[in-house]
């Protein structure tokens, strides 16, 4: 179908983009992955988002940086040995199709859907959709809906990298409880007050947090506000992108996942559908 006006499409080295320009924001998004690269709010002109400088945009691997689509599976959670299936699903390594978008008074809506959700580790009967809301706020909400006649299990997240000045004049707030910390044998540990980042980090906070704000020198400057969770991942390389072949050794000092993400696990009746929906919010 046709964008609205708002929305234009582009395509380079076989990858398809829809460029949004709208009065609150721009926004860009590839089709290949259903990935959000670009989300800059026209309140100061500030890129919320970080793409790799040398992320592949060419459709032989998933993009680094933006929002991966991470579904039915979370990292290798998907009962098979550790690199028996694609990490994280494989929703991020296929085109999306453009189902719908609507300009409106608060701004540009896009409705995409993938290409299939069947797979290898994963052959239940569903629908998936993501409905992205570029405003004042970016708003995206993945739904899973089972078609079937059986339950299914699945986790699912929307694994955003934001664009911070530098990783350590950078703050989290909102954040409390206990963590797993992927790195140390999956030990639950205490949230640390305050947060800041300080070497490499992957934990898994297990509780349904709904909102966090990253704060740069002192100042609030993008909340995450998320629905649908049962968990907030927080993550950074740190040297260790160094060893990652798409990511800039030193690409760590600007970046930081913070992840709206269910990882214990959603069962879906049949007919049922659940919504994974996180805000960004410019502050």
């Amino acid at each position: 179908m046709s964008p609205v006006n708002s929305v234009t499409v582009s395509e380079s080295n076989g990858l398809t983009f829809l460029d949004v320009d709208n009065a609150f924001a721009t926004a860009r998004i590839s089709l290949f992955g259903g990935h959000i690269l670009s989300f800059v709010p026209k309140s100061d002109n500030k890129e919320r988002l970080w793409v790799s400088p040398h992320a592949y945009l060419n459709g032989e691997r998933p993009i680094r940086g933006g929002i991966p689509v991470c579904w039915p599976w979370f990292s290798d959670d998907h009962g098979r040995e550790k690199g028996a299936l694609p990490a994280h699903g494989f929703l991020r390594t296929q085109v999306w199709k453009l189902i719908h978008s609507e300009d409106t008074e608060s701004g540009t809506t896009i409705t995409l859907s993938p290409s299939f959700t069947r797979a290898e580790g994963f052959e239940n009967d569903c629908n998936v959709t993501m409905v992205i809301t570029v405003g004042e706020t970016m708003d995206v909400a993945l739904t899973t809906e089972n078609t079937g006649v059986v339950p299914f299990e699945f986790n699912c997240a929307l694994h955003t990298y934001f664009h911070v000045d530098h990783i350590q004049h950078t703050q989290i707030t909102g954040i409390e409880g206990q963590y797993k910390d992927k790195l140390d044998d999956w030990g639950l540990k205490t949230t640390p007050s305050p947060y800041t980042i300080t070497g490499e980090t992957d934990r898994i906070h297990v509780a349904p947090i709904k909102t966090a704000e990253i704060e740069v020198e002192g100042k609030a400057f993008t909340e995450v506000v998320s629905d649908g969770n049962d968990s907030l991942v927080v993550w950074n390389p740190w040297l260790g992108a160094a060893s990652i072949s798409d990511m800039d050794p030193f690409g760590y000092k600007h970046m930081l996942c913070v992840e709206t993400s269910l990882t214990q696990g959603k069962t879906l009746s049949p007919g049922a559908s659940h919504t994974l929906k996180q805000s960004i919010v410019p502050k």
